[in-house]
């Protein structure tokens, strides 16, 4: 069993007690500011990880989104998930309530009911990874994300799941350089897979960006970055984003 598999089984069953919303209200977010300033810059708000194990000691992540914002993100990425990444939909909800900015909900999602809690708790955005879904099941959970207005960015890291993501005609496609499975990163990833994907689909790179100048390595196609880790650890997090945001 890969970690991948035990987080997903480990999901199926919090999701058994994850107290359910009847009607969200509909997202109104604005979502020319996701891409404007060029380049999006999505800055991610999260404890740990299965990679890295534990990265914030002393996780504070109202002020870690205020200093996102001061470094002037396009978006935040939130993580929901405890076990494994040290979040949860509470604190996308504080969040919520400091910023009117873009929030992706990055979370495990294979059940609607996750949309709809993450709506209800301010999301903007859902994370729906190929590798977890069918097909179907990717199609389904799309169309419950745009029913309250708010965009699905799919998950790829290789042809056949970028085959899959076409399928569903997605607006938002985050290439990860990081292979699920493995949890090893390969830069060259995002480079690879962008000749398939048509030019009315944004595309965000995410994983294994250390440095804001690592940025200029990415092919002008990239239409944003989602940058966790490196921000997380950095000692100014506001001069890291402000330093992204003058790379290309």
């Amino acid at each position: 069993m890969t970690i991948l598999d035990e987080i997903v089984a480990n999901k199926i069953e919090e999701i058994k007690t994850l107290k359910d919303v009847a009607a969200p209200l509909r997202c109104e977010q604005d979502f020319t500011q996701l891409f404007a300033p060029a380049p999006c810059l999505i800055a991610e708000v999260k404890a740990a990880s299965p990679s890295e194990g534990v990265i914030a000691k002393d996780f504070n992540p109202v002020s870690v989104a205020q200093k996102y914002i001061a470094g002037g993100c396009n978006a935040m990425s939130v993580l929901t998930d405890h076990k494994y990444f040290g979040g949860s939909f509470e604190i996308l909800k504080s969040i919520r309530a400091i910023t009117d900015k873009p929030l992706l909900c990055k979370e495990f999602v294979i059940e609607e009911k996750q949309v709809r809690v993450a709506r209800a708790c301010g999301a903007d955005l859902v994370l729906l990874i190929v590798k977890i879904l069918t097909k179907k099941r990717l199609q389904e959970l799309k169309d419950a994300i745009e029913a309250l207005g708010m965009k699905a960015l799919i998950e790829v890291q290789n042809e056949e799941e970028l085959e899959i993501a076409l399928a569903v005609d997605p607006e938002l496609l985050l290439i990860n350089n990081r292979n699920l499975s493995s949890f090893e990163v390969d830069m060259k990833t995002t480079e690879n897979l962008l000749a398939g994907i048509p030019a009315y689909v944004k595309v965000i790179a995410a994983s294994g960006i250390q440095q804001p100048d690592e940025i200029r390595n990415f092919p002008a196609r990239v239409d944003g970055f989602l940058i966790g880790t490196a921000l997380m650890r950095a000692a100014n997090p506001t001069e890291f984003l402000q330093s992204c945001r003058s790379q290309k």
